[in-house]
């Protein structure tokens, strides 16, 4: 809500005076020609120019807004690294803050599924133990071990973009969108899982 209806300086210095006691001491704040009033417009004066700064910059606060502060949110988050170039357009560059943003607080499945979708694509996170019926004797393909299987993870992706995956091991997607999320959650996962991109 707006803080005054008019916006100029003099609505400034009325604020300004109004905050001032009354009496013979203050008359002059009121009085257009008095020194003790241009005293307050050149207060006034300032206050409008901050209040007009404060304005423009009120939205470039939020990272996925922001033009003026996107270096600052880009360097707080260590942007560029292995999975960030820190180049692109300004839609792009404000995804891959809001991505990096997201990817702090990722834990669970469900978590890696809604970081995906930032990009808008779909994945399925499985855990590998899940997938596999036992009992087996190990070796089985992929897994040397029973714990290598419960140590491992699926992530199946359901986007055209990923018809480029190649069939050999280890997987990797390469560039573009789907290699920018390979290497974040290659970094994002659980130190001691594996993990196992497919294509679906």
């Amino acid at each position: 809500m707006s803080l005054f209806k008019r916006r100029d300086i003099d609505a400034y210095a009325d604020s300004l005076a109004d905050y001032m006691p009354g009496g013979v001491l203050f008359t002059a704040k009121s009085i257009q020609d008095s020194n003790f009033r241009k005293l307050l417009r050149g207060i006034a004066g300032e206050l409008f120019e901050v209040n007009g700064l404060l304005r423009e910059y009120s939205g470039e606060i939020l990272p996925d807004q922001t033009s003026k502060f996107l270096d600052e949110w880009e360097m707080a988050l260590g942007i560029p690294d292995d999975c960030f170039s820190g180049t692109g357009s300004l839609d792009e560059r404000r995804r891959d803050v809001l991505v990096k943003l997201a990817s702090l607080g990722v834990q669970t499945a469900t978590d890696f599924i809604e970081l995906a979708a930032l990009f808008g694509i779909a994945v399925d996170v499985i855990p590998a133990i899940d997938e596999i019926t036992f009992p087996l004797t190990f070796p089985i393909p992929m897994f040397d071990t029973e714990k290598d299987a419960r140590f491992s993870i699926f992530v199946r992706f359901f986007d055209d973009q990923a018809n480029s995956f190649p069939l050999t091991f280890p997987f990797t997607f390469g560039s573009g969108e789907i290699g920018i999320l390979e290497c974040l959650f290659g970094k994002i996962k659980p130190a001691n899982v594996n993990l196992i991109f497919q294509q679906v």
